[in-house]
């Protein structure tokens, strides 16, 4: 079983998460893939896959992103100068893009969230 020792700050597992590694040491990668989290730290050994962050992410990335994104739709849409064949794909390209980048990072965070919380005792009980 892998030491865990209580990070210095709460917010110290959070901007690991962010920073795709592992909440408890930082070293070891959190994401095997895109969006799926390895089963344990390479480095320290400890259980983060039993760790779900289930709906967060995707919630918390349209709360951040939408309002953003319904700006940039009426600020386009005032500029009558760029033709209707330009803006739409680009507000979708740039939506999907801004998507993409900001979900592994979303998820990371509230990882690193619930590995704070002590969410891994929880699991081992």
């Amino acid at each position: 079983m892998p030491e865990t020792a209580p990070p210095s700050s709460p917010l110290l597992p959070v901007l690991r998460g962010l920073g795709h590694r592992c909440p408890n040491c930082g070293r070891g990668k959190l994401y095997a893939r895109y969006l799926k989290q390895v089963s344990e730290c390479s480095a320290c050994g400890a259980p983060i896959g039993r760790i779900r962050a289930e709906d967060g992410p995707p919630w918390l990335t349209v709360l951040i992103l939408g309002p953003f994104l319904a700006g940039l739709t009426f600020i386009s849409a005032r500029q009558e100068n760029w033709p209707i064949w330009i803006k739409l794909p680009a507000l979708g390209a740039f939506a999907i893009f801004a998507v993409l980048m900001l979900l592994p990072r979303i998820k990371g965070a509230i990882i690193g969230l619930l590995w704070a919380m002590g969410a891994q005792e929880k699991e081992e009980d």
